[in-house]
């Protein structure tokens, strides 16, 4: 029993199962198609009749998992009405989240890989290029590029990689349990991956991927963070733009919103004026460079003007394929998005993103529920971590308005510490604002959505109305809370720990942690709530010091004996501390 499940499945499922020793109860069970079900493994085991799936490799499945001590009880009710194939995975809030954070992280990772296969620096980069771009081609250009890989991104930026593709395997393994399929094979027979990414100009424009998941029945839109300095830049252009609301005309909503002009730029920008801007720019610097010669400047200016007539030759392509003007990103995008919702009808349409991924997933969501597509079904979910600020209060009851709707379903998930989603914000002088101008007290940045505040010692669900002055001195005080944290972090010189609390892997840490608390909330259970009139503190779980101890412990183990099991049934390569260090690395075995 110490084989790794993904190998016992693969054996069964080729007809290979005379090479895995039985006992002489197991022998039994197959040969009447029927599992030696426990629910709890310490305890006798006994046949159960009314447990006939009529599928052999769905008990052999069954019984392997009762074998290897897994408590499956909550599995067979479902199994005694329907076949294993028609059981679809949990959607409770922890893996709903989770399977957001796996896109969030990945398509940094991927947009890194994807620029090394452009500059040459890869062998077989058609593995990481060529759509669709899946785990199992990720992982065998990893294993053919291992030092390029290592040498470009860091020990620790692979680390992270390796511990978010452990968690994504661990999901896969409880869903193909649920379904009653070999987990194996699951992904290779079920459409999952990378099926459009924009991240050919990804110095000058945001960066965006469009996952399908045909396991979960869900399209993936998902935003990169920020990464370079034009996405910082976009980052500070924090002033408020006036646009039109969509929604205008509904009672107690107004004409015009406000939003931060450097994300809303990033979406909505005009392509074609854009790109001229870019090439102007360009070949403006290129003249003032007094280091090249006249032949260099002329043939870097040809070349610069013929990537402006390809990038209008593509969007001309994309405009006659979909029968649409494509006018800006957000266009772009969410057609790509709808031509693959309209080959696979019933999907629903997901988005996400971090830090500034984050933000343009919350202003795309808001638009892309409005879109009359029939293609697209209602609610739109947008899952965004670690997020700014995107709208004023105006903005945040027209997001209101069409969550009550049903329309779109918005999570923000953040930890506790993190500052970044305090921003943009005038602190406390915005109780000043309110003294002198109190008119102008609605044009002020706040969130949207129901948020997962992530602590060390514990979690907060809660959703906020949009009372102006209960949300001014709500924000005033978490802001002088932030101060009082940053004076503690910059007097003890552990200013560090600031940029720590807004990674992805702090977020996985803790979210580990609130695993058993956190699936027992639904996030249409608890918009219904919100429907009732709850508002507020929707949950508050508080776990002791000794409990997080505890479970970090057996988190650890569990991670640690699942990564053994994963690479040994792939090709991910892996190596010591000293392997890592060396600048030759021993060959790995």
């Amino acid at each position: 029993r110490t084989e790794p499940l993904a190998m016992r499945t693969d054996k069964m499922s080729t007809g290979l199962e005379s090479e895995v020793p039985r006992t002489d109860e197991e022998a039994q069970a197959q040969e009447t198609s029927t599992p030696l079900v426990s629910h709890d493994f310490e305890t006798a085991s006994e046949a159960e009749p009314s447990l006939s799936l009529g599928s052999t490799e769905a008990a052999n499945n069954l019984f392997i998992v009762a074998m290897m001590g897994k408590k499956i009880k909550n599995f067979t009710d479902t199994f005694k009405s329907k076949k294993s194939d028609q059981v679809s995975p949990r959607n409770d809030f922890f893996r709903e989240v989770c399977s957001a954070l796996d896109a969030s992280v990945l398509i940094a990772f991927y947009a890194a890989l994807r620029r090394l296969a452009r500059e040459d620096k890869l062998k077989q980069p058609e593995l990481i290029l060529d759509f669709p771009v899946t785990v199992r081609k990720v992982i065998e250009c990893i294993s053919i590029n291992l030092h390029a890989v290592i040498g470009e991104m860091g020990n620790e930026r692979y680390g992270v990689f390796e511990t978010f593709l452990d968690e994504r395997e661990k999901r896969l393994e409880e869903i193909a349990v649920r379904m009653g399929r070999n987990y194996a094979s699951l992904e290779d027979e079920a459409q999952v991956g990378v099926y459009h990414f924009g991240d050919e100009e990804s110095d000058r424009e945001l960066v965006y991927a469009i996952f399908l998941d045909s396991i979960r029945k869900r399209v993936t839109v998902v935003f990169r963070g920020t990464t370079t300095a034009l996405d910082l830049k976009q980052d500070l252009r924090a002033i408020p733009k006036a646009i039109e609301n969509p929604i205008k005309g509904m009672k107690g909503i107004s004409a015009n919103v406000r939003v931060h002009l450097g994300f809303y730029e990033y979406l909505f920008a005009n392509e074609r004026k854009k790109q001229e801007q870019i090439t102007e720019d360009s070949i403006r610097k290129v003249d003032q460079d007094k280091t090249l010669s006249e032949v260099e400047r002329n043939q870097l200016r040809e070349r610069l003007l013929q990537q402006k007539t390809q990038v209008k030759r593509h969007l001309e392509d994309w405009e006659t394929e979909f029968g649409e003007s494509i006018e800006s990103k957000y266009d772009l995008i969410m057609n790509q998005a709808i031509a693959i919702l309209k080959e696979n009808p019933g999907f629903k349409l997901y988005i996400t993103g971090h830090s500034l991924g984050g933000a343009l997933a919350t202003l795309f969501s808001a638009n892309a529920a409005l879109h009359e597509s029939p293609y697209v079904q209602k609610p739109v979910t947008c899952i965004s971590f670690s997020s700014p600020k995107v709208g004023n209060i105006s903005f945040k009851k027209t997001f209101e308005r069409m969550e009550e709707d049903g329309l779109i379903r918005k999570v923000r998930v953040l930890n506790g510490l993190d500052l970044i989603p305090k921003t943009p914000s005038l602190g406390v002088f915005r109780v000043l604002l309110y003294v002198l101008c109190p008119w102008n007290v609605n044009n002020e940045f706040s969130h949207v959505g129901i948020e997962l505040k992530l602590k060390g010692t514990g979690f907060i669900i809660s959703y906020d109305r949009h009372d102006a002055r209960w949300l001014l001195l709500a924000d005033t005080w978490r802001t002088i809370k932030g101060f009082i944290y940053l004076f503690h972090l910059i007097f003890f010189l552990r200013i560090t720990k600031l940029l720590y609390y807004h990674t992805c892997s702090e977020i996985l840490v803790r979210l580990r942690n609130y695993y058993e608390e956190l699936q027992k909330h639904n996030i249409d259970d608890l918009y219904g709530r919100i429907k009732k009139g709850e508002t507020g503190i929707l949950s508050r779980i508080t776990i002791s010091k000794s409990d997080r101890s505890q479970k970090g412990k057996n988190k650890d183990a569990e991670i640690k004996r699942r990564k053994a099991n994963f690479i040994r049934n792939s090709a991910l390569p892996t190596f010591t501390a000293e392997q890592r260090n060396s600048s030759v690395p021993e060959k790995i075995e």
